[in-house]
């Protein structure tokens, strides 16, 4: 119930306060561009916007923040079904079906079905998000440095053990994220680590500027190659508000079980809406009466990839508001937010956030609306803007960066540490190393290291103390079962080709 009641207290301040409305939906509207054009993420959305709400509340901040987080996630289905392209990670498995429908004649009945699914798995993971996260809160209270070290723990295992392409590079990526959130002085010993003599590395690496450059930096020197790209999209029919009776015949199943698929991968930490969405589309694909009809062209797989992934947006924000710990990369940022704003997430903030925490509730079910309503009156524009050459985006968007990492500190500082690390991030992209681990190894190697340190400490210099706390044993093991489970199909590849 206190959850309700925050959601309701949510909705007070939202009518007493009519500008936050004006914050949701040009949220909502900026999230869509950034989602909709191929190479801007919902990541470098939130993280370009985070140092403009500085000088807001942080009423008003987090509202457009969580506002540009859920539309940026919906936005990628559209050059997923007209161009087959995904424009975020998260609308990659929408491509299989939602462009041969499009090629089909059919693409505004694909592009209806998504943007529905969208709303529906927005809407679910909300509620979810209201009754989940003050229980988990009220758990997280009994919580020590062994547990929060386990939650890192798993964190990393969940999300390197998905690495699907090779492993290896996986651990690779995660491991130098955690050098990266090891570099400043030690918070124990004050000695200083992997500072190279430059005083302003004390404090560590300011995190905005290291995920700017990561995301934003790194991006935008990788698509480069695509400069005076012309993109051709194909023609939209006439859209309905609604979806017309029979379009969504069979897909019901597929949406409830997609929505709590998507919802459970983004309360995991740094799994993500990619891998909840291609989750849904396998598991859509072996229960289906038709499975020989996936991936030319039907409803049923539009729905379990759009209805997966936009459920992972409530998913995330669970870990996040309770226990301080991200659930995918765009909450990675939101936590930096409240810290930027003087909040510390985690289970005090259902304490002490006052209308801080149902804002959030609200803003993210009320974004989700908004989402659709933008999405059905204003797609033609929407397509359009899929059009515009990356070589005038681009430039503008690395102003954007180093603007924003210069006021993060008021420091020039802050801008060598922007173009070094991205410069870094497009070398690794370069060799195929995944960015997602890397940014998780960045957030979460703190809190490992932290807690680690102190668990130990409180047990006089030994780990033994870890064995005695059951919660912090059983996230562990839960992250090496991860990694050994998904690992199981190279392990039978080797053993095949020893036995051929």
């Amino acid at each position: 119930m206190e959850g309700l009641h925050s959601f309701i207290g949510g909705f007070q301040h939202l009518l007493a306060n009519p500008s936050l409305w004006l914050l949701i939906f040009g949220g909502c509207f900026f999230g869509i561009v950034f989602g909709a054009i191929p190479g801007l993420t919902g990541a470098l959305a939130v993280t370009l916007l985070l140092p403009f709400t500085y000088s807001m509340s942080d009423v008003n901040g987090i509202t457009l923040l969580v506002a540009v987080y859920v539309g940026s996630i919906s936005g990628g289905l559209i050059s997923a079904i007209l161009l087959n392209i995904p424009g975020t990670p998260a609308s990659i498995a929408t491509t299989f079906d939602g462009s041969p429908m499009a090629k089909q004649g059919r693409a505004g009945d694909a592009l209806l079905i998504g943007v529905f699914s969208s709303a529906i798995g927005g809407i679910f993971s909300g509620v979810c998000l209201v009754v989940i996260a003050p229980l988990l809160a009220k758990i997280a209270l009994v919580f020590g440095a062994w547990e929060y070290f386990a939650m890192g723990v798993m964190g990393l295992c969940v999300v390197v053990s998905l690495c699907a392409k090779d492993r290896v590079k996986g651990f690779m990526s995660a491991i130098i994220g955690l050098i990266m959130a090891m570099v400043g002085t030690d918070p124990v010993s004050s000695v200083g680590r992997l500072m190279f003599g430059q005083w302003q590395l004390g404090a560590g690496l300011a995190q905005l500027p290291t995920l700017m450059g990561l995301f934003a930096l790194a991006e935008v020197l990788s698509q480069t190659k695509d400069f005076g790209q012309e993109v051709q999209t194909l023609e939209v029919q006439k859209m309905n508000w609604w979806p017309r009776k029979g379009m969504l015949k069979g897909c019901w199943k597929t949406m409830g079980v997609g929505a709590i698929i998507g919802t459970f991968i983004g309360i995991l930490p740094g799994v993500g809406s990619g891998t909840a969405s291609m989750l849904s589309y396998t598991q859509a694909q072996q229960t289906s009466k038709t499975p020989e009809k996936f991936g030319t062209g039907i409803a049923e797989g539009v729905v379990a990839s759009e209805v997966a992934n936009n459920s992972v947006c409530g998913g995330a924000l669970i870990p996040m508001m309770a226990l301080a710990v991200p659930g995918d990369l765009i909450t990675a940022v939101l936590l930096g937010a409240l810290v930027v704003h003087g909040i510390q997430p985690g289970p005090q903030l259902f304490n002490t956030g006052g209308e801080l925490v149902g804002v959030i509730f609200f803003t993210y079910v009320v974004a989700n609306l908004v989402m659709y309503l933008l999405m059905m009156v204003l797609m033609r524009l929407f397509i359009k803007l899929l059009k515009i050459p990356l070589n005038y985006l681009l430039p503008l968007i690395l102003l954007m960066c180093m603007v924003g990492a210069i006021t993060t500190n008021n420091r020039i500082f802050d801008a060598w540490v922007l173009y070094c690390v991205g410069i870094i991030g497009f070398v690794l992209l370069a060799r195929g190393l995944n960015v997602a681990p890397m940014v998780l190894g960045f957030i979460l190697g703190r809190i490992v290291e932290s807690n680690f340190r102190t668990g130990v400490i409180s047990g006089r210099g030994s780990v033994m103390g870890f064995f005695s706390r059951p919660i912090a044993m059983c996230l562990v093991a839960f992250g090496i079962f991860m990694a050994v489970w998904t690992n199981r199909g190279s392990f039978r590849k080797k053993k095949n080709a020893k036995a051929d």
